[in-house]
């Protein structure tokens, strides 16, 4: 999806979402409004999602605190309840205008009637996850009703964007154990919040009190925390007032330093998966082939190797054993990971039973590729069918870039490479060079991110040839951020050195 850049386009966008007014949808933990209808005629009965899960095998409980990031950090998780709706191109542009990962958490019966919005929403690559099908509070009804709540959003979803959410939230924040138990099976991590914005309060109000109340209530719930996840709405009515205060909540967390994330911990922009800049395919595992326990797959270079463990892990790492990704199969001795002749790239046990799926069958002749920037990325024959989003964008102290090897900007607008004749560069998109060390004439030097902060070429007989500066910082990482730009910033996220 083409993004979408600045104030100028989101306009036109904010003014169709405050255009007219409809029926309350659903609101939020206390209110028991009027709830969404099912369209006329549309059968109820229970169905079960396809196929192993492809999501990670949830927590046992509730979960209320966003995903951490490599290297630590303060992530905030933007998420948006009850939708699709009339707001929700405006605030998929808005997201989309400033590069921040969310995650929508939809009922089944506004995906009937707003089709589209959720295909848009797969499409820019943001988080969809499971609100029931019709919004009722789950501890009232018997567990073959709550499983039916849950199956019909996933069977809903798999025919719209063609895969299964990973993430549910239950209406007003109420749960029981048969709640617990449906979604873990299901693997639906159970996400709540921590940061109310209250903004369904506004009842489709685009006055200034209720824009400046969510810009408030964001602000001073969200920065006292290190990990917040803040809710917001989507509603099947207009939603000005959310739409009016997000860029201002956004910018705010912005300027305080906190990393965005989805629910499955995704940082950068979204639409991620598998782009590269020159679009290098990585090292292939072709249909029919197989990592056993113990083997192991290098990126082309070896910066990155995906390994699948004796445990029954299938781990992506970096060259010091950074973990990047994880199946989240652990516990399952013997399993091993098979590139299926149908496209699905399949983790089994020792016993044959299949414990974890890309999702992409009905694709003949895809491959998996473990590529040069980290990612883990099953290929079809036009375009990216799964990936892990296992980029790599940061060295942390100990780490290093050998000859040949790359960071890439999380946005892909840059490139950071360790050229083979010592030259340090720092590429745009389009092969521009927007900042070198100068130390080229120095073969095969290397760069390390030092114990002390300190970022450093080293020519190959192990003299310093040029350095960042910033000694005396221990816990210092060096990272590509959204913009393009390589920096280093101290254990406290302070900038010290930028490109």
């Amino acid at each position: 999806m083409k993004r979408v850049g600045g104030a100028a386009a989101v306009l036109p966008l904010l003014m169709v979402a405050m255009a007219g007014f409809g029926l309350h949808a659903p609101s939020r933990t206390g209110a028991r409004g009027p709830l969404p209808r099912a369209r006329a005629g549309r059968q109820r009965a229970a169905r079960t999602a396809r196929g192993p899960s492809s999501c990670p095998l949830p927590a046992s409980g509730p979960l209320s605190a966003a995903p951490g990031i490599p290297g630590g950090g303060k992530t905030v998780a933007l998420t948006f309840d009850d939708g699709p709706g009339p707001s929700t191109p405006a605030i998929l542009a808005i997201l989309e205008s400033f590069g921040v990962p969310a995650t929508f958490f939809n009922i089944g019966v506004n995906e009937t009637e707003w089709p589209d919005d959720v295909r848009a929403e797969a499409a820019a690559g943001f988080l969809i996850g499971d609100h029931t099908w019709d919004h009722p509070d789950m501890t009232t009804l018997p567990a073959a009703t709550q499983a039916a709540e849950l199956d019909e959003v996933i069977h809903e979803q798999q025919s719209l964007v063609g895969s299964s959410p990973c993430v549910f939230r239950p209406p007003y924040g109420d749960y029981d154990a048969s709640t617990l138990s449906l979604a873990r099976a299901r693997h639906l991590a159970v996400w709540l919040w921590d940061v109310d914005t209250e903004d369904w309060e506004a009842e489709g109000s685009a006055s200034s009190y209720w824009v400046d109340r969510i810009i408030s209530l964001a602000e001073f719930e969200g920065g006292a925390l290190s990990h917040p996840v803040v809710l917001m709405h989507n509603q099947s009515i207009p939603m000005p007032a959310t739409v009016a205060a997000l860029p201002t909540v956004i910018r705010y967390f912005q300027s305080h330093g906190y990393s965005f994330v989805d629910l499955l911990g995704r940082s950068g922009p979204p639409m991620s998966c598998g782009s590269t800049l020159d679009g290098e395919s990585g090292t292939v595992v072709e249909p029919g082939g197989r990592l056993g326990p113990g083997t192991s797959v290098a990126s082309p270079g070896g910066q990155f190797r995906l390994v699948m463990q004796r445990d029954g892990n299938l781990v992506m790492r970096t060259s010091t054993g950074r973990v990047l990704w994880a199946s989240g199969t652990g516990g399952n001795p013997g399993a091993f990971a098979l590139m299926q002749g149908d496209g699905n790239f399949v983790i089994y046990t020792a016993s044959d039973r299949p414990v974890w799926t890309s999702d992409s069958e009905d694709h003949a002749g895809a491959s998996l590729a473990v590529q040069s920037d980290g990612d883990v990325v099953v290929e079809g024959s036009a375009e990216p069918l799964w990936c892990a989003g296992s980029k790599d964008t940061e060295l942390l102290a100990g780490e290093r870039l050998q000859p040949g090897w790359y960071l890439e900007s999380p946005t892909w607008l840059s490139r950071l490479v360790m050229q083979r004749d010592g030259n340090l560069v720092l590429y745009s998109i389009g092969g521009r060079v927007l900042w070198a060390s100068g130390t080229q004439g120095n073969p095969d030097a290397y760069a390390v991110m030092q114990a002390d902060g300190d970022f450093v070429v080293y020519s190959q007989l192990g003299r310093a040839v040029w350095s960042s500066g910033t000694g005396r910082h221990p816990g210092a990482r060096l990272m590509l951020t959204g913009s393009g730009q390589g920096v280093v910033t101290s254990s406290t996220g302070a900038v010290i050195w930028s490109s």
